[in-house]
């Protein structure tokens, strides 16, 4: 049945939902061991009333649901690689207190649920941790979700983050919050020290508590909660994942995210561009352990595409995870129909001027809201940073802004050292902290905001995490003329230096065409690793060099030095002479010396004249009891000096 899903865990017995024709259907052991008894109902008989529960997140600010549903950024979300969330989950004593033994298999069964609900957007929950107090809370827990949002995040920096990696954290509590909120979660806050949220276990049915999780962890991706038209599934449910208020009772509980989120998802994707969400690796410890059907591809698997009744992949063997006969792939962008796509065809289009082939190189022109240079596959420009700090329609700042980089203090400056923020000179004031104005929600939660001349205002994004530099104008930014944020050097050097390790592959081809060209087929910068013009600046200023020429050169300007010819430095080396025949020396004896045990390696002539040998006696004075010494004694130079070059 295509509208069909199932979510069981058989801990201490089964417990789950399944999902058939719209209706949910719970599962639960009505004991405590496996062989005991379990009831199956509909979920609306679980309770009599029907409750309406809210959500808060921290960001009371408009929201941005519905502003961008372009077909094509939900096409994207599935197209991509899959998305993995690392999940740390801690339960309260309270919680503990309320379940006992069956708080662990309950968590569980949660993630279990919440990954499922993931999945539509191909991302994917890995639970690596979970932390139950059974004695006592390590942190303050009250009925204010505010200050134990707050006393968890603290906690997170101080104490966990430091024990565990991950992603994301989620508290679950079994106190009842302040009236009606379930959950509290700051937006934008995934993979930074904010990366959290706290949830309350207000039904019987782990489902809610899943739900509410959900929510919570979406805000972290920066959704804001539906309005009316933000619709789900193919009944157009209005009640999806990021309704405003979980409702209880007939309606089930919300599983799939709405079009307006699955918009806002793509579009934090693109702006904040978060630095984890990886496919974890595999010596991380995952606390269900690694099994065929997790749809996790694990060590010593070819595929996993889930459960047998999970599985639609016909190159996977869901019994076996492993490819079916004939299939040379499972999975992947360049995999199509079980086999590798043949050699030629595109896998994957370019995403923009600066991307493929294969990986353009840094210093390029390009075009992205304002002129810039390719830099690590993007085209950075101050209005595109300003679009991902503050969404569409914000713009940048007015100039006079800028000139607040000169005084060096906190969200104006150009940098920070041990002893205080770096100011701006007046030739790189937009290499620093960027301004912009209008727009929307910041991407970091927060903003500030500075007046300049009494009337113009001056936004800048607050970030917690000072590590990410996302209040800074991105490296590889145009500035001014002849000048790019990160490293400061003039244009022209960067095109120089582009031109001539070109040269140096392409000048034996046609020059008629341009160098750019020319380094699109030939010079590739590597993956994940930056052009040696864009380092990190050393800490002495570099010198101001003057604006760039080299824009209106030829290939073949910039490739002639190459052909000049270079005289050498020395004249070749004279082919050896043959060496004269010794004369024959004096001795009678015509017994063969015995051959060495192990043979020795010929002298060079290069040792020769560094150490040459002893001079052998003249030929006019035979004395043959002398003779013969001095032959042993030339042998055991030989010797010596043969020891010597093996040594």
């Amino acid at each position: 049945m295509w509208d069909s899903s199932v979510s069981v865990g058989i801990c201490s017995g089964i417990s789950g939902f399944v999902r058939a024709r719209q209706q949910l259907y719970l599962i639960e052991p009505l004991g405590q061991s496996d062989e005991s008894e379990h009831s199956v109902y509909r979920h609306k008989d679980s309770t009599n009333s029907s409750t309406a529960l809210y959500d808060v997140d921290q960001d009371q600010e408009p929201k941005l649901a519905g502003l961008f549903r372009s077909k094509s950024w939900k096409s994207k979300l599935n197209t991509e690689p899959e998305r993995f969330v690392e999940l740390f989950v801690v339960v309260d004593n309270a919680e503990y207190q309320r379940y006992g033994s069956q708080t662990k298999s309950r968590i569980l069964n949660v993630v279990n649920h919440v990954d499922k609900v993931y999945r539509s957007i191909n991302t994917r929950i890995i639970l690596v941790g979970l932390e139950i107090w059974t004695n006592e809370n390590l942190m303050v827990v009250d009925m204010s979700s505010e200050n134990t949002l707050d006393h968890f995040l603290m906690w997170r920096q101080t104490d966990l983050l430091k024990r565990v990696k991950h992603d994301n954290a989620q508290f679950v509590t079994g106190i009842d919050f302040e009236g009606d909120t379930v959950g509290l979660a700051n937006k934008f806050a995934m993979c930074t020290e904010n990366s959290g949220g706290v949830n309350q276990d207000h039904h019987r049915d782990l489902i809610g508590l899943a739900s509410t999780i959900a929510h919570e962890m979406g805000h972290n991706f920066g959704l804001s909660h539906d309005v009316p038209g933000c619709v789900c599934g193919p009944s157009l449910s209005s009640n999806c994942v990021m309704t405003d208020k979980l409702r209880t009772g007939s309606q089930s509980f919300p599983e799939l995210f709405s079009s307006c989120s699955e918009g806002q998802l793509a579009e934090f994707l693109v702006r904040a561009r978060p630095n984890c969400l990886h496919k974890p690796s595999l010596s991380r410890s995952i606390v269900t352990g690694p099994r065929c059907g997790n749809a996790l591809v694990d060590p010593g698997e070819e595929c996993d595409c889930g459960t047998v009744e999970e599985c639609k992949n016909p190159c996977c063997n869901p019994s076996t995870c492993r490819l079916t006969f004939g299939s040379q792939c499972a999975h992947g962008q360049c995999c199509e129909n079980c086999q590798f796509t043949p050699p030629g065809r595109m896998c994957r289009r370019a995403a923009s001027e600066c991307d493929l082939p294969d990986f353009v190189m840094n210093g390029k022109p390009c075009s992205d809201q304002g002129s810039g240079y390719c830099y690590d596959g993007q085209c950075p420009t101050h209005q595109q940073h300003c679009w991902r700090l503050f969404g569409r329609g914000a713009r940048v700042a007015h100039d006079a802004c800028f000139d607040l980089n000169r005084q060096g203090q906190e969200g104006a400056n150009c940098g920070i050292r041990t002893n205080g923020f770096i100011p701006c000179t007046s030739n790189n004031l937009k290499c620093g902290s960027i301004f912009c104005e209008d727009g929307g929600d910041s991407i970091t939660g927060k903003r500030a905001v500075f007046t300049v001349l009494s009337l113009i205002k001056c936004n800048i994004a607050v970030d917690d995490d000072k590590s990410r530099n996302i209040d800074m104008v991105p490296n590889g930014t145009k500035c001014q003329a002849a000048v790019i944020a990160g490293v400061c050097t003039a244009a022209i050097i960067i095109l120089l230096i582009t031109a001539l390790v070109t040269g140096l592959i392409c000048c034996k081809r046609d020059t008629s065409k341009s160098y750019i060209s020319k380094s699109k087929r030939k010079v590739h910068s590597a993956l994940e690793k930056q052009n040696p013009i864009f380092d990190k600046p050393s800490v002495k200023p570099r010198p101001e060099i003057s604006q760039p020429t080299l824009m209106e050169s030829t290939a073949a300007q910039v490739c002639a030095p190459l052909f000049v010819s270079v005289p050498p430095s020395r004249p070749a080396p004279l082919p050896p002479k043959k060496s004269p025949p010794e004369p024959p020396t004096s001795q009678n004896n015509t017994t063969k010396p015995l051959p060495p045990v192990k043979p020795l390696p010929p002298l060079s002539k290069t040792e020769f004249k560094v150490k040459p040998s002893p001079p052998r006696v003249p030929p006019g004075k035979p004395r043959p009891p002398v003779a013969q010494k001095k032959k042993s004694s030339e042998e055991n130079c030989n010797g010596c000096v043969a020891a010597q070059d093996q040594q």
